[in-house]
């Protein structure tokens, strides 16, 4: 690995596992200091995560953690939608056992943050899919909604659900019945997105003022 992928893999690690908050600014030479690296390869880093909508870049000030928007919510889960019912269904048939105590470890660790269970859940559920690509893409993508994965379940009170809906989704792919399991990863994903569209998009003006 070297030093541009180090970079960018700290920080997508730090994303996942909520190091790195919304709005966070992200100090080049800390970054640098930490991994022993030069700043060249992090800013080459960041810039690559710029642009893959994970961080933005303000001249003069640097670079920050995305804000949460309503905006990035509905595009973010309308690309998870896209492409993880997809590998869902292409994985099921061929997950090992490994791959499915893997998914159940995920769902009991109390060592990983929201986000990295979360991610480390489902990602086991698509290795049988055997698209390194796209699993690749998803993980992008989860580094991305890691921060609304915690809105979600701590403060818009999906956390029941969404871990009863993760509890039903092994058993179905245990049992390897493929279109009742990608049937409820679609609604999954639908009602977080909606919860969080809801709650993040601004208040509509009053018409009668």
């Amino acid at each position: 690995m070297n030093a541009v992928e180090l970079a960018h893999q700290h920080v997508l690690a730090a994303l996942l596992n909520g190091d790195l908050r919304p709005g966070q600014w992200i100090r080049q030479d800390d970054l640098a200091a930490e991994l022993g690296i030069s700043k060249v390869p992090v800013r080459e880093a960041l810039q690559r995560l710029t642009a893959e909508g994970l961080v933005t870049f303000e001249t003069n000030r640097g670079s920050a953690v995305r804000s949460l928007t309503a905006a990035d919510a509905e595009e973010i889960y309308a690309l998870r939608l896209a492409i993880e019912p997809m590998l869902l269904e292409r994985s099921i048939a061929n997950l090992s056992i490994v791959d499915l105590a893997s998914a159940g470890l995920a769902l009991t660790s109390t060592g990983s943050s929201i986000g990295e269970a979360n991610w480390h859940f489902h990602r086991a559920l698509y290795a049988g899919a055997h698209w390194d690509r796209a699993v690749t893409l998803v993980g992008r993508l989860h580094a991305a909604v890691a921060p609304y994965v915690v809105l979600y379940t701590q403060e818009l009170g999906g956390s029941s659900a969404s871990d009863k809906q993760h509890r039903k989704l092994l058993k179905l792919c245990q049992a390897a019945k493929t279109q009742r399991a990608v049937d409820l990863l679609r609604q999954h994903l639908e009602e977080a997105s909606a919860a969080l569209v809801a709650s993040l998009r601004p208040p509509a003006a009053d018409s009668t003022s």
